[in-house]
């Protein structure tokens, strides 16, 4: 079919010929049969499809629209590089502040396992929890005080001197102690002291240690 000059392109029932279609498209086909071709795509997806693939398939129309898509696909990209600005540090600075976390965590292990202070065994603080205060006085025979009179509780290193009252504090083991009191010039003498009494008066008579 080279030319339409007729009323109806083509019969109801069947489909247009592809140079319908092309007429159609280039604007050669004649008004009343454009309009019978408009009103068969408007039911016939097929054809309806087929005049979309023509239309596409035309090479000026398909390099314009791989042109637009192109324009498009560069403006977006374009758009995105600038929004999204990445921050890379130079490799020296993450190198510096990798050392100084390191340091970091290395100083802190260290103060948590290795530098802990000597923690007191459980007789020791036994031991200092179980104390009591007790208070004396050293004099010689004639009442006389002794200043720097040593006082020690026996079978431990516990030890106080006199001071120049003749007068001693001492924190001893919260039980029956013995305390060794010496003084240059003076026997030395043992005094049992228990919790019921927390002063004494201790006299040292003179003679040899």
């Amino acid at each position: 079919m080279s030319r339409i000059n007729h009323q109806n392109a083509w019969e109801t029932e069947e489909h247009p010929s592809l140079e319908v279609l092309r007429q159609y498209q280039s604007g050669e086909l004649p008004a009343p049969q454009s309009h019978q071709l408009e009103r068969h795509l408007a039911s016939c997806e097929m054809c309806s499809d087929l005049l979309g693939g023509m239309a596409l398939s035309q090479p000026a129309r398909v390099q314009r629209a791989v042109r637009e898509t192109r324009g498009r696909l560069k403006n977006l990209l374009a758009q995105k590089k600038r929004k999204r600005k990445v921050f890379q540090w130079p490799v020296w600075q993450t190198a510096a502040v990798l050392l100084v976390l390191l340091f970091a965590i290395a100083e802190v292990v260290y103060h948590h396992y290795f530098n802990k202070p000597a923690s007191h065994t459980t007789e020791e603080t036994t031991y200092h929890q179980a104390t009591w205060r007790f208070v004396g006085h050293v004099a010689n025979a004639t009442g006389k005080s002794l200043p720097e009179a040593t006082v020690k509780v026996k079978g431990t290193d516990l030890q106080t001197k006199t001071d120049q009252r003749g007068e001693f504090m001492l924190n001893i083991p919260a039980k029956d102690s013995v305390l060794i009191v010496s003084h240059f010039g003076y026997k030395e003498k043992e005094v049992i002291v228990s919790t019921s009494n927390n002063h004494v008066r201790i006299v040292l008579t003179e003679g040899p240690e």
